[in-house]
């Protein structure tokens, strides 16, 4: 039972085909697991919510030394939800790397949702975006903003050369748009144009792919890394994760 324990520390919500997923690389019924989360439930090391028509877990969350009222939070149980599964997928598609849960990155100015370190000295770093963040508000180019300014300390705490993955919940033709103006927005940076973000500067090497979200739930189990899908804010242009890792 430790071993589901330790995965749903690096959880956010999960189903309990996530876990299934994670522990066996499938997704057919898994009578192990599901006797595993019963038990662990009961003996409240992780908590149950009915979501719909079924029941989503977590590790009880302790908030000032209070427990946190998870219940209040269903507004942002499909975030949750969705850092799961794409946590899932990308460690099915290589299981020697290290993941680090969100918490861990904190101080360091930026927070991914998750990361994962491979044996190369490469890291993932994940962000995912709801529909309404991204049309709706400048969380996108604050967060980029601010992983232009804080990629070197996760780098240098992490011992790592990191790239940053952005999954977003919207048309994968706005993506393809959104990852293009970044890229020539560079182009006119480098050219000696204006600046790319409101803070200032656009560093030409920082490392940022984009897809949505829908096309990636379309990928094959255990082909994340291998599937051309990611545009670069560089070129705008579709890349596989692999060629960055040299697997």
């Amino acid at each position: 039972m430790d071993w589901y324990l330790d995965v749903a520390q690096v959880f956010h919500w999960a189903k309990r085909e996530d876990f299934i997923l994670w522990f066996t690389g499938g997704t057919s019924r898994h009578r192990r697991t599901e006797s595993v989360l019963n038990k662990l439930v009961k003996r409240k090391k992780l908590r149950a919510v009915r979501y719909g028509k079924r029941l989503i877990y977590s590790i009880p969350r302790r908030v000032r030394g209070k427990m946190f009222d998870e219940l209040s939070g269903l507004s942002k149980v499909f975030h949750g939800l969705a850092c799961t599964e794409c946590l899932v997928r990308f460690y099915r598609s290589r299981t020697d790397g290290e993941v680090i849960a969100e918490r861990f990155f904190y101080g360091l100015g930026s927070v991914p949702e998750w990361g994962i370190r491979y044996p190369n000295g490469k890291i993932i770093l994940f962000e995912f975006s709801t529909k309404s963040n991204f049309l709706y508000t400048n969380l996108m180019n604050g967060k980029i903003s601010a992983y232009k300014r804080n990629i070197g300390k996760i780098e240098e705490k992490f011992q790592a050369k990191a790239i940053v993955v952005f999954v977003l919940d919207v048309d994968r033709g706005v993506v393809e748009r959104y990852a293009g103006s970044l890229g020539s927005r560079a182009g006119s940076v480098a050219d000696g144009g204006a600046s790319a973000f409101p803070d200032g500067g656009y560093s030409p090497l920082l490392p940022l792919f984009f897809t949505d979200y829908q096309t990636f739930l379309n990928i094959p189990i255990g082909e994340a890394l291998i599937t051309p899908i990611y545009f670069w804010a560089i070129d705008g242009k579709a890349h596989q994760l692999s060629n960055e890792y040299g697997s």
